[in-house]
């Protein structure tokens, strides 16, 4: 029988741990050393599941890049093998989207998000990123190094050195290591909860009510049923009224009801909302993808932009060494600003920057949407000639009167059009000295 091989023996190997000599670990403002991803069921409530879906969908489109920074410059390693696993196929199982959608949602949900990296033990380099989802974290000292013991929802285990972890999170106050959990988040959770069981039942009421019927004559509780009873027998079954037609006397009065619509309090909905929004980051405008874009810039800033500055050092971190790190590697993470802009923004911004050489032809064809040229000819930097070297702008702007002048030999001095100062005519020879021509005759 073919041996049986899951996902966790793909990513962490067969062969089994042993954890002799490890100890607990002690944080200095807790008695635990052990944490629990929490979030009180928070994704299975649907306003929670959307702002996260929101952040997510956003952060995802992230470009991770290796570059090389020297002489104050930032130059691409387009050869780098990094690139190909950050950028498309994080691992085997996976698109780059799909990973960075999946740490993106862990780090708003969990306030801690965690990337365990594949190494290959013969050539050193990185061969695959894996997201890391468990039920328990447990802290282990072994030697003086921090150890992390993930516990995973099938029972599993599997023990890391953290320093080999990529390790990110938000909300930072109670914790030296971790992000703080979401309890903060609970009461206006278990409202939501209330309010959509409330809101589910009352539409089952209005959906079964059919009509009013009224009886003229007072009678007892048991008489109206046995009325009511009546009525729908002989009126509202289709085997006992195929016509459709109701017959009633002055006895009855029915009034069906038309209108099935539920009525929703508006007041304890938004509240709910606006709760939850506040508390990931999010508004309804960047929610329902509604957002001018000033408020996605706003919302690229505040939110986007720091989930990235973290990928950026903790990529960098884990990929390089400090010797790397000294000549300048570094991985940066960026997303396009203009995606959200307006078209006339977007045109503002290529010719502003074309017009001083800031932008190469392919930045601007794909930032308009248009696909890249690709070769030199795409990397080639258009600039307009209105446009100057600033150390040739006194040149440029002063023409011949900017030059310095250099005297000539003869120690003659040149005049502003170029003439030695006697308007083109042979310079005056000296007279002769008395007693110079004493030899001739007189």
């Amino acid at each position: 029988m073919k041996e049986r091989r899951g996902l966790f023996e793909a990513i962490f190997g067969r062969k089994p741990q042993t954890l002799d000599g490890y100890t607990e670990y002690k944080l200095l403002n807790s008695y635990q050393s052990n944490f629990v991803p929490f979030s009180g069921n928070a994704w299975e409530v649907n306003t929670v599941r959307a702002a996260i879906h929101s952040f997510a969908r956003r952060a995802a489109r992230v470009q991770p890049r290796h570059i090389r920074k020297g002489d104050g410059k930032l130059l691409d390693v387009e050869s780098s093998s990094l690139n190909y696993i950050l950028q498309y196929q994080p691992n085997p199982l996976t698109t780059a989207y799909k990973f960075y959608y999946r740490v993106a949602a862990q780090y708003k949900l969990y306030n801690n998000a965690f990337i365990f990296p594949v190494w290959n033990e013969y050539t050193g380099k990185l061969e695959a990123l894996y997201n890391i989802n468990a039920q328990e974290i447990k802290l282990l000292e072994y030697k003086g190094e921090l150890f992390l013991k993930f516990r995973f929802y099938n029972g599993k285990t599997y023990t890391f050195p953290y320093a080999d972890i990529i390790h990110i999170g938000s909300m930072f106050a109670d914790n030296e290591l971790f992000g703080s959990n979401n309890e903060a988040l609970m009461p206006v959770l278990k409202t939501a909860n209330t309010f959509n069981q409330s809101m589910s039942k009352f539409a089952e009421l209005v959906a079964v009510v059919r009509g009013i019927l009224k009886i003229a004559a007072s009678t007892k509780n048991e008489d109206l049923n046995a009325r009511r009873d009546d009525f729908i027998r002989d009126n509202l079954k289709m085997e006992n009224n195929g016509a459709g037609v109701i017959v009633t006397d002055n006895k009855y009065e029915y009034t069906p009801i038309q209108d099935k619509q539920t009525p929703l309090p508006q007041g304890q909905l938004l509240y709910i909302k606006a709760e939850i929004y506040d508390y990931i980051g999010t508004n309804e405008a960047i929610v329902q993808n509604k957002a001018t874009p000033e408020q996605e810039d706003d919302f690229y800033e505040g939110e986007i932009r720091p989930f990235f500055m973290q990928l950026e050092q903790a990529f960098t971190n884990c990929f390089f060494t400090r010797k790397e790190r000294g000549y300048g590697n570094l991985i940066v993470a960026e997303g396009n600003k203009l995606q959200y802009a307006k078209l006339s923004d977007k045109l503002a911004a290529v010719k502003y920057l074309s017009e001083i050489g800031g932008l190469m032809l392919d930045q601007a064809l794909v930032t308009l949407g248009f696909p890249p040229i690709g070769g030199e000819e795409g990397k080639r930097r258009v600039q307009t000639l209105n446009m100057v070297n600033a150390d040739k702008a006194d040149e440029y702007q002063l023409g011949d009167k900017g030059k310095e002048k250099t005297p000539p030999e003869d120690g003659t001095e040149e005049d502003d059009e170029g003439n030695d100062g006697n308007d083109g005519n042979p310079a005056p020879v000296a007279a002769p000295k008395k007693g110079e021509n004493d030899g001739e005759e007189k």
